[in-house]
This record gives structure tokens, C-alpha cells and sequence, in this order.
């Protein structure tokens, strides 16, 4: 009989305690805790990622600059591998991006951002952009090549965090997937009455 890993007993721990104590444990956090991010292929049963598909739309005529990436909030472990991290230009959008299906999806989240930080020695870790290794979104309007052209010049936006199996969804729609389904829209918008001058809207589109 295979003995479960220690991320494992962890998360059933976490799942009874939140079954016995159910005033400590929201709905959303049952959700998000028991989500999918995972599958086993066969033969050997082996656990390998889902994908999550990700977009960004900049709806500003000024430049967002920004780091994206999904982690494991629960997991003191846990490494956003595969993170991104981009300068979009004023009313453009980008290629639609593979990312992992982790238990968090975060476009700069304080932990996000934090985390990449804590672990910059790491291999697994590779900034290419430290000038987008903000918590949020800043919004340049200065000319490309100047040196204020990653600066917040005209404002910011403040970070967004979504939980899978509350805001969006890794779990197959067709048992022989392999990978997850849906895309994970996050549009800038200029928004006067947002702290900072600048907002994330947010759209999951399942497919």
C-alpha cells in the first residue's frame, strides 16, 4: 500500500479539521482545498500538473507592467515555477499563456511577489524582468528606452489573487484530459475611483 506524501496528509488533515470545525472554514476554502490541479496517468499512476490558460487585455494607453503566476497557498513548500512577467503595451492584449493549475493564480499579489523574492537563490526561480517584480500593476506612460518606461508614472493597479474551485476551474470536462479547462481573462481598466487610479476586472471562460 503506497504511504501518502507529507503534502498529502496535509491536505487530508487540513480537509477533516475543516470538516469537524466547519464555523473556522469558509465554503470557499472547501472549495478550494478539495479543486483538482492534478492528474494521474497511467500506467504507474504518475501525478502530473494540469494547465490553466491565461490572458491579459490592456485596455489603457499605458504600458502595464506586471508579474503573473500561480502557487500553493497552504504549501510552505510551495515555489511559483513557471511564473511570467510582462511590459503590455497601452490597448493591447497578449498571446494567451500555459501556466500550471496550482491551488492560487495571482497577477501581482503581495504573496505572489513575496515568494519569488524568498527564493531567488532558487533554480526553479528565474526573474527576467526585476523592474516587473512589483505588488500590483504599474502603469508607465513614459516612451520605451526612457529610464522611466517600468516606473508607475501615470498610477497603479492593485493586485489580484484567484482561488482555484472558487474562481476558476482545473477539473476535466472529458475523463481522457489530461490537462484542465477554461482561460483566465484579466483586463486593466482606468478607473478614477480605484486606489491608485488603475483596476483588474476579471473573467473565467470554461471550455
Amino acid at each position: 500500500m503506497c504511504r501518502a506524501t507529507m503534502k498529502t496528509r496535509r491536505w487530508i488533515a487540513l480537509t477533516a479539521a475543516c470538516a469537524v470545525v466547519s464555523a473556522a472554514c469558509t465554503t470557499n476554502a472547501l472549495l478550494n482545498l478539495t479543486s483538482p490541479t492534478s492528474a494521474l496517468v497511467p500506467p504507474a499512476g504518475t501525478q502530473v500538473p494540469r494547465n490553466i490558460v491565461v490572458g491579459f487585455i490592456n485596455n489603457t494607453p499605458f504600458r502595464a507592467i506586471f508579474t503573473f503566476g500561480a502557487y500553493d497557498q497552504l504549501d510552505n513548500e510551495s515555489l511559483p515555477t513557471n511564473f511570467g512577467q510582462l511590459r503590455l503595451e497601452g490597448l493591447t492584449s497578449s498571446a494567451q499563456i500555459n501556466q500550471p493549475c496550482r491551488k492560487t493564480f495571482s497577477v501581482g499579489g503581495a504573496e505572489l511577489i513575496r515568494l519569488i523574492n524568498d527564493n531567488t537563490g532558487s533554480p526553479n526561480i528565474n526573474v527576467t524582468d526585476p523592474n516587473a517584480l512589483v505588488v500590483g500593476v504599474y502603469f508607465s506612460g513614459a516612451p520605451l528606452g526612457d529610464p522611466l518606461e517600468a516606473e508607475p508614472t501615470e498610477g497603479t493597479a492593485e493586485g489580484m489573487t484567484r482561488l482555484a474551485g472558487v474562481d476558476f476551474s482545473c477539473a476535466r470536462t472529458d475523463i481522457q484530459q489530461l490537462t484542465g479547462t477554461g482561460l483566465l481573462i484579466f483586463a486593466f481598466e482606468q478607473d478614477a475611483a480605484a486606489p491608485g487610479g488603475f483596476r483588474i476586472d476579471y473573467t473565467f471562460i470554461p471550455e
